[in-house]
């Protein structure tokens, strides 16, 4: 290929990529009712939750559309914490403050870092952090999902998939999901375990909380 085909292929894909966003911009996206989310089952498998409340401060820097935050108690003692934050396909759906920035950003240092898959070969990946402060350790798990898909591990892949659903279903909503449980006198094999175990509870009830178009609004974006 001569510089001249190439030029004039970098200038088409140039042209496309331009008519493509002014379109998604132009296009009246499709909002959903964020709220919900509050119908998370408060008892999931044994573990009953209690509701946290969440700091205005916090709550403003994380900048949702609605914020779900409980502490998930099991009868043996075990606490798992289950945070939420779902944001609309006005936001970007996408969280401005992510857990890889956030926990540093709070004096946590993140010791581990890997990705792991929850429920094997039909299960979905995540993320999985050790986080240490002032000699308490945690083990988090997070990932990202949206309409179409769950078990996104970045930001990057969460922006992508957010660019085929408003081309195909007019919607880039989606959601951090995380999870966190302290380590303490446990080793880190056993509380894997449990998170894995609520894991799955959580994302197969977020799946069927999902906001569909039948509680969708169009709304003029961008406007």
């Amino acid at each position: 290929m001569n510089r001249r085909v190439e030029l004039g292929v970098a200038i088409g894909l140039m042209l496309l990529t331009g008519i493509a966003s002014w379109w998604l911009l132009l296009r009246p996206a499709v909002e959903h009712d964020a709220a919900v989310f509050e119908a998370l089952p408060t008892e999931l498998n044994g573990w009953r939750s209690v509701d946290l409340a969440i700091d205005q401060a916090v709550s403003d820097m994380l900048a949702a559309d609605h914020n779900v935050q409980r502490a998930y108690l099991h009868p043996l003692g075990y606490q798992i914490f289950v945070y939420v934050g779902y944001y609309g396909t006005e936001r970007g759906g996408t969280p401005e403050h992510t857990p890889d920035i956030c926990y540093p950003a709070q004096g946590w240092q993140i010791v581990e870092s890997m990705i792991q898959r929850a429920g094997g070969q039909d299960g979905f990946d995540l993320r999985e952090f050790v986080v240490e402060q002032a000699g308490e350790r945690r083990l988090v798990h997070y990932w990202y999902r949206t309409g179409s898909q769950s078990g996104l591990t970045s930001v990057v892949g969460l922006r992508l998939r957010h660019v085929v659903d408003r081309m195909t279903e007019n919607r880039g909503d989606g959601a951090l999901v995380r999870l966190s449980t302290s380590l303490g006198s446990s080793d880190i094999v056993s509380a894997r375990t449990r998170l894995f175990s609520m894991d799955r509870v959580i994302e197969k009830a977020l799946a069927g909380l999902w906001p569909n178009d039948s509680e969708s609004v169009a709304i003029a974006s961008g406007y």
